[in-house]
């Protein structure tokens, strides 16, 4: 699989840092407390995959993989980018690691990863998107990387699993069909290109679902068509589907593992991130609430920011009418930018491919120009930014930040 990480440097620093030292204190290792609040980081190194666990992500502390709060996971990935086909829901770890394999792991007490349930599919699976707002603690909807074409009907036949997280086992199966469009390109050497359809996010609003996908050259690998393109059908039946397609801003951003390019805003508005073809020139369009087509007095141009630079996060809601992408704190419905998070971070640039909220407040992992790895806190409300744990500088990537319990 081509697996990509989209990967400026801000001269400002604020005084919220005047405060702060340089180096936390490398205090002694202490045994995994699960009796309070419990986070994890999922990193990795030239030596392997880690979760470090701390019961405080704010504490002045070193979290690194060489003491007790490091939790050796390499044995569970194949490599180390399948951080981005692993989940975190309601404190337990969801791995899909060998192309079958869907298992279901949590963290013990006495410092270990233990296995606690596990299901086998009966052919090729990676877990894709997490349709995180119709999931339930018993629950777990997810879809696979990529589905199958089916040339005959010429769509793309995309399942949806009910996953039981208390049996593991799946308790039913949707199905969407995606048309396929008539598009036969030729290459340079007059080869006809058969391009396929990768989903790129998945939202149910009420009784519609949305599935965002583009099209990618079979030959290359590369996106190829730049246009955005929603397949919209009823919830939960499935019929009165159709294609809706934008020129505005490019194709539906994102790829098919769990990172997530689109969020609704309170007024549940749904906004879909596009991007140019081979270009960083990002955008917003939106398909107002109640409605089933792009809003056409809408486009917010993001062409002149850095986008995921080096971050391939997923887009966070904020809450009050803001969203993350990183860096950037936007106001969509306003078409602002609201906050650099890099400039309120001294210069840092957030590396994550998984940040979370907790009251109100975002989290993520941010690395300095000396290489050195915090977390820090944002809050969207008073627009400032705080620094908390630092993370051993031998780190080479942060994927997930998680709350366990």
């Amino acid at each position: 699989m081509n697996i990509k990480h989209l990967i400026v440097t801000c001269l400002a620093a604020t005084a919220l840092f005047s405060s702060c030292k340089d180096s936390p204190d490398d205090v002694a290792p202490t045994p995994i407390n699960t009796n309070g609040g419990l986070y994890s980081l999922w990193v990795t190194s030239a030596t392997g995959s880690y979760l470090l666990t701390t019961n405080d992500l704010m504490k002045d502390t070193l979290l690194s993989p060489n003491n007790n709060k490091g939790i050796d996971i390499t044995s569970h990935l194949p490599a180390a980018f399948y951080g981005v086909y692993a989940y975190n829901h309601h404190g337990k770890f969801y791995f899909s690691n060998d192309g079958k394999l869907f298992s279901q792991h949590e963290i013990t007490s006495n410092g270990l990863l233990k296995e606690t349930n596990n299901y086998v599919f009966p052919g090729n699976f990676y877990m894709g998107k997490v349709l995180d707002n119709i999931s339930t603690k018993d629950e777990l909807v997810i879809t696979k990387t990529a589905g199958t074409t089916n040339t005959a009907k010429k769509v793309l036949e995309q399942p949806i699993y009910f996953m039981n997280t208390n049996s593991l086992t799946i308790n039913k199966t949707l199905n969407v069909e995606i048309p396929m469009i008539r598009f036969i390109p030729k290459q340079t050497n007059g080869q006809d290109d058969d391009v396929y359809i990768v989903p790129t996010s998945m939202t149910v609003r009420g009784d519609k679902l949305f599935v965002g996908h583009k099209y990618k050259s079979n030959i290359t690998k590369a996106d190829i068509i730049d246009t955005a393109y929603v397949y919209v059908c009823d919830y939960p039946s499935l019929s009165n589907g159709k294609i809706i397609k934008d020129p505005r801003g490019g194709f539906t951003a994102g790829h098919w593992e769990i990172n997530k390019p689109t969020f609704q805003d309170d007024n549940n508005d749904l906004y879909i991130l596009t991007r140019r073809v081979g270009t960083s020139s990002y955008g917003l369009l939106r398909i107002k609430s109640g409605e089933t087509t792009f809003d056409p007095d809408y486009f917010f141009e993001l062409k002149d920011y850095n986008i995921f630079k080096n971050s391939s996060s997923m887009i966070q809601k904020l809450g009050n009418g803001k969203a993350y992408i990183s860096p950037y704190v936007i106001d969509p419905a306003n078409k602002k930018v609201v906050a650099d998070l890099r400039i309120l971070a001294g210069g840092a640039e957030p590396k994550t491919t998984m940040n979370f909220m907790e009251n109100g407040k975002l989290y993520d992992v941010f690395k300095t120009d000396e290489s050195k790895w915090f977390v820090y806190e944002y809050n969207p409300s008073t627009n400032a930014i705080k620094r908390g744990a630092q993370i051993d500088p031998g780190v080479t990537w942060v994927y997930h930040v998680n709350k366990i319990k």
